[in-house]
């Protein structure tokens, strides 16, 4: 029973990180169309962006316990098998993704926006670029994880 419990967490956990590395995706395109439109910051879509990352850490944190509670109930038994040690190298580096590109692009991003447009349009690309590319690894590892899950070959 308890297994069945950190599973459906582990799984929500994991729902709740792609949905919100989803919605951070489009939450940019929105932001850039909105940007190239205006030439002005869309503050508001921006406020909304910085609470995603909390999301994440949440469902980066309970998919963490939960693993652990299930290889502890399991006694590892799935440790040794290749899926699992390729999806584990995946969680990882999802989160170590998130915690360097990622956040370190918004927080250059928001610093390149508090200065004069004009003299940053070329740095603001680059950050453009990078965060899209960001967002697909992101998506395409959360993808992988998922299909590793489902197939679970050995």
């Amino acid at each position: 029973m308890l297994y069945h419990l950190f599973l459906t967490l582990h799984l929500a956990a994991l729902i709740v990180m792609a949905g919100t590395t989803l919605i951070d995706y489009i939450a940019y395109q929105t932001f850039w169309k909105l940007f190239d439109q205006k030439k002005e910051v869309p503050t508001d879509l921006l406020q909304l962006m910085n609470k995603l990352p909390r999301l994440l850490g949440i469902g980066a944190a309970v998919i963490i316990t939960t693993g652990i509670g299930m290889m502890a109930l399991t006694n590892g038994v799935f440790g040794e098998q290749l899926w699992f040690r390729i999806k584990f190298g995946l969680v990882v580096l999802i989160i170590l993704n998130g915690l360097l590109a990622g956040r370190g692009q918004g927080i250059k991003l928001r610093k390149l926006l508090n200065e004069d447009i004009a003299d940053v349009t070329g740095q603001i690309s680059r950050v453009r670029v990078n965060l899209s590319r960001f967002h697909l690894m992101q998506l395409a590892m959360f993808l992988a994880i998922i299909f590793l899950s489902v197939f679970k070959f050995n």
